[in-house]
């Protein structure tokens, strides 16, 4: 066994795993996942693009290394040659994913990524069929979107038999990374998504239907919080789980913010999509910006509220609230994403383009170290 438990490099039947590839392992998070793999005894092959930097870290930690782009086909092949998992945390993902899951789909290799855009798993759900065809994993959200979120949902829907409705709102510490930034100035142009009678579709921040705060529970952590509508991946995740079609995210934010953002969207909306000020902006945050610190990842916390609700019909009205607390983001899916690996590699039976309760069961996250559920 390994430090942290791990079965180590065989399989449950006694097969012996094939290593493993990290892709992005330089990012923000990407490294973090590598340092994570590390302590838990794993000995991933670092990859991406830019050779000097994937070289660099590998050497750091005493890894292998490839460096590789993903728009080259032929190239993606090699570098995929002799394993059996990718776990992608290149992102914006809406550029990344398709080639990264075409190539295992072609190589019977299991893919798992820490994408949070719902365009990106709405279109990885679409391939079950593929990856059950070719005996593979396609297990996209395996960060903190959508892990705990994913589980609340789950948590929240198995107290209302036919909810029709579900709410998922989030507190955070901690500031945003560079590349999570750029995935924001990404699919800004786009505006805020929600998702109505089981089709993804946009809203209008200030509108009536939306909640204007949550309870995010005692403590310092939690508190009635102001809340602006959000868009997030559980609006593709929660209704593969749940199978609930009206779903609605929030983020906690200040009352200035929840206030501006229905005049200020449209405008940043416009900006955005304007291809060389977009990409522009996203050069200067991926340079400048590197995201909390050791310390604010050790200590800050994350609130997640959901709210499953069902109205009329012969049940009559009902709901249910659930809140769980998990780690600061960015370290919670370091631990998390490597904590998906080893179930994917540990249980051979798994199949099909799954979320993360689809693939683990709700429970699952609330052994993760330092979940906790709070309510509910």
């Amino acid at each position: 066994m390994t430090a942290g438990g791990f079965p180590g490099p065989v399989d449950p039947a006694g097969r012996p795993h094939r290593p493993w590839l990290l892709y992005g392992a330089y990012g923000f998070t990407g490294r973090l996942l590598a340092e994570e793999a590390v302590a838990r005894g794993h000995r991933p092959i670092l990859a991406g693009r830019d050779p000097a930097r994937v070289e660099a870290l590998a050497r750091e930690l005493g890894l292998e290394s490839r460096s590789f782009p993903l728009d080259d086909p032929a190239a993606l092949r090699r570098g995929l040659e002799g394993v059996d998992l990718v776990l992608l945390a290149a992102g914006p993902f809406v550029h990344t994913w398709r080639p990264v899951v075409e190539a295992c789909l072609e190589r019977g290799v299991h893919y798992l990524d820490i994408t949070g855009e719902p365009v990106v798993l709405e279109a990885i759900y679409l391939r079950d069929a593929d990856a059950h065809l070719q005996g593979v994993v396609l297990l996209p959200g395996v960060g903190m979107d959508v892990v705990p979120t994913d589980a609340a949902a789950a948590l929240a829907a198995a107290r209302v038999p036919g909810a029709t409705h579900l709410e998922l709102a989030l507190r955070s510490g901690g500031s945003a990374s560079g590349g999570t930034l750029k995935t924001v100035l990404e699919h800004l142009p786009g505006g805020l998504v929600i998702r109505r009678e089981g089709r993804l579709v946009p809203g209008r921040p200030g509108a009536r239907e939306f909640r204007r705060q949550a309870d995010f529970g005692p403590g310092d952590e939690g508190g009635i919080r102001p809340v602006a509508p959000y868009t997030w991946g559980d609006l593709a995740s929660a209704p593969r789980t749940t199978g609930i079609p009206n779903v609605t995210c929030y983020k906690a934010s200040s009352p200035r913010t929840v206030r501006l953002l229905p005049l200020v969207l449209p405008f940043l909306r416009v900006l955005a999509g304007l291809g060389p000020l977009r990409r522009w902006a996203q050069r200067r945050v991926g340079a400048r910006v590197d995201g909390p610190g050791p310390e604010t990842r050790r200590t800050a916390r994350t609130r997640i509220w959901a709210r499953a609700g069902r109205g009329g019909g012969e049940g009559g009205d009902a709901t249910a609230e659930v809140l769980l607390e998990t780690p600061q983001g960015y370290g919670f899916t370091a631990v998390a994403g490597i904590r998906a690996v080893e179930e994917v590699l540990a249980r051979p039976e798994l199949r099909g383009a799954l979320t993360p309760t689809g693939a683990f069961g709700a429970e699952w996250v609330l052994a993760l170290p330092g979940v906790r559920r709070v309510r509910g």
